[in-house]
């Protein structure tokens, strides 16, 4: 038995106003040994050349870069990784963000949100 197109439209309603009301899961808060453990986690691996770590609200709290580079370092990336979650959001609603990937010549920037804290990592691409 197919469903039609308006039964299909009318079950997707019924979910979009039955989430949208729903309160956001709480996250788990950010602590400032989570964040060092993550950058020393980071820090270890090979070929990296800048680490940032992101609050929630974007604002670095721990980087190997000046203060003012990282700043505008994450506007950057923050920017790019809303156009993206932008246009996801239109192909499917219920999808999530788990990492982005910039590769260029000589380097490779990963972006990658968990639930505490964004990573922004530069890495030396490895060839």
């Amino acid at each position: 038995m197919a469903i039609s197109k308006v039964d299909r439209m009318t079950k997707n309603n019924r979910l979009f106003s039955k989430n949208m009301f729903q309160s956001p899961p709480e996250k788990p808060r950010r602590t400032r040994r989570y964040v060092e453990e993550a950058f020393r986690q980071i820090q270890q691996k090979k070929n990296i050349r800048d680490i940032v770590i992101i609050n929630e609200r974007g604002h670095p709290v721990k980087s190997t870069m000046e203060h003012e580079d990282a700043v505008k370092f994450v506007g950057y990336f923050q920017e790019i990784r809303g156009r993206l979650e932008r246009g996801m959001e239109k192909i499917d609603p219920t999808d999530e963000l788990l990492m982005i990937r910039v590769r260029t010549k000589f380097h490779e920037v990963l972006l990658s949100p968990d639930s505490k804290i964004t990573y922004i990592v530069v890495q030396n691409a490895e060839k």
